[in-house]
């Protein structure tokens, strides 16, 4: 197989879809499918993927293709979910809260044609996107007067982070230990920092929304140069004291881009863990 340099998932070109849909009326409020070429099973699983880029307008699901392209080959359909983020495409919250919920939500539209098990799905995501993803999964513990509320009707069977910022307060906690980034990308998310805004991190921070049902795998390379290998570390044992199923993957030598890479030695690992989980 062929080997790319480590900024090559970013750079190559981007991958079309089968289907190209909108959840919503917002220009940013649409996913890209990926349907499996051969059925060997009345209904299929579905991975729900949020990609990454520290929820900045500069990032869209371009990238992401390359990880649905190859979940389509192992037989699993993937929704890639964009949303509004900060910046040009106007997110930040509570809507880009809202976009991933919809976005999410949007499976159970797509079941009704596609035949999906909805009892077989999974939320994935990528860096900015983890946190989406594991929110996603903590979700219904939300309460009911915050902006973010929605009635989620599907329940995903696992949450899995790829190199994820799974936890907005451990992200600023970490923030400047082994990080690219800072803590001012969550300020921008969320509008300034948890103590101007604890009602916001409530219901925003998936730490804050434990136990999850869903099982939580995070998956992590040695070398990633963005997200510190405590967070994983301490997001499993903060979610396992809670009540939940959480575990770590550290695969070493991976950066960053390595566990959203079908051509990296690390993705090999991301296979097993999502197989594992719905197949």
């Amino acid at each position: 197989m062929q080997q790319y340099s480590t900024m090559d998932v970013l750079s190559r070109p981007v991958l079309k879809a089968d289907q190209r849909i909108k959840y919503g009326a917002g220009p940013c409020q649409f996913g890209d499918l990926w349907l499996p070429k051969a059925r060997t099973q009345p209904t299929v699983p579905v991975v729900v993927f949020f990609h990454g880029g520290w929820w900045k307008s500069d990032y869209d699901l371009g990238y992401g293709g390359h990880v649905c392209c190859d979940l389509a080959r192992e037989g699993i359909a993937c929704w890639s979910v964009e949303y509004r983020r900060v910046g040009a495409s106007g997110g930040g919250w509570p809507v880009t809260f809202q976009d991933a919920a919809a976005g999410f939500d949007f499976v159970e539209d797509l079941a009704v044609e596609h035949d999906f098990d909805l009892s077989r799905v999974l939320v994935m995501g990528h860096s900015a996107g983890a946190h989406l993803a594991f929110w996603i999964a903590g979700r219904p513990h939300i309460g009911r007067k915050s902006e973010v509320f929605s009635v989620q009707k599907v329940s995903p069977k696992a949450a899995i982070a790829l190199a994820g910022a799974v936890d907005l307060r451990l992200t600023i906690e970490l923030a400047g230990t082994k990080f690219a980034h800072n803590k001012d990308e969550v300020y921008r998310l969320m509008g300034g920092d948890p103590s101007h805004w604890p009602d916001r991190y409530r219901a925003g921070n998936p730490g804050d929304l434990l136990p999850f049902t869903a099982r939580q795998i995070l998956i992590q390379g040695t070398a990633d140069d963005q997200i510190p290998p405590e967070l994983p570390s301490r997001w499993a044992k903060m979610s396992c004291q809670l009540g939940s199923t959480a575990s770590v993957t550290m695969i070493s030598g991976a950066d960053h881009f390595d566990v959203v890479d079908p051509d990296s030695g690390g993705w090999a690992t991301v296979i097993h863990e999502v197989r594992g989980s719905l197949l």
